[in-house]
């Protein structure tokens, strides 16, 4: 499929959308910092909570965070329900624009709640696969970021999972002629995401491996 100009404007809208700095606004206004230079640095939900030291804080972040997905995706498989390509691509700025905002001279979140946001209206069963895992893994104690990672990672075998069984992908009537680029669609996903827990997990891992050999 070519993208015309039509196309090229919507994935610049779905960019300046994910690129919205819900994070660092609630932050800045509520407690004065700046969440770009604290903690982690990262605009999201957990640093968040690490920077104003608010769980309600940290929630505003999350559901405006996962509206930025959800919202935009559900308008646009309204217009585009049969053009799986332009859905994904839309998705994939969406999330782009979450993790390198323009606002924030291209820091942001790790895609996460975004990510979350969009799944839930092009494969509820992707976020559900996602969310056990990860609730497995913190019952094992593991860091919020390790399980947040590693569950991540599942992302793609349960992608492959659902293509094998021919399972419906999504709430609404895509063909399932398109599940296939699903696969490649959610790797492309799960890599925004995985790339952003990177430095972070440089960090954890030797503190967790240092605590595992006491």
């Amino acid at each position: 499929m070519e993208f015309g100009l039509y196309s090229i404007l919507i994935f610049l809208i779905c960019y300046l959308i994910g690129s919205f700095p819900s994070g660092y606004l609630f932050v800045k206004t509520s407690h004065r910092k700046d969440i770009t230079k604290e903690g982690s640095g990262n605009v999201g939900t957990f640093n968040a909570v690490t920077v104003s030291g608010s769980k309600l804080i940290g929630f505003l972040v999350l559901i405006f965070d996962f509206l930025k997905g959800a919202v935009p995706m559900y308008i646009l498989t309204k217009v585009y329900n049969d053009d799986i390509i332009t859905l994904y691509a839309a998705s994939i700025f969406l999330v782009l624009g979450h993790n390198y905002s323009v606002w924030l001279r291209f820091k942001g979140g790790r895609g996460l709640a975004t990510g979350a946001g969009i799944f839930i209206v092009l494969s509820y069963w992707i976020l559900i696969s996602w969310c056990l895992v990860w609730i497995v893994l913190r019952l094992f104690k593991q860091e919020v970021l390790i399980s947040n990672f590693i569950a991540t990672l599942f992302l793609p075998l349960f992608a492959i999972i659902l293509n094998l069984f021919d399972i419906k992908t999504t709430i609404n009537v895509i063909s399932s002629s398109g599940i296939n680029l699903f696969v490649v669609f959610v790797i492309c996903i799960s890599l925004l995401v995985v790339i952003k827990h990177m430095e972070v997990l440089g960090k954890i891992f030797p503190t967790v491996a240092k605590n595992f050999n006491k």
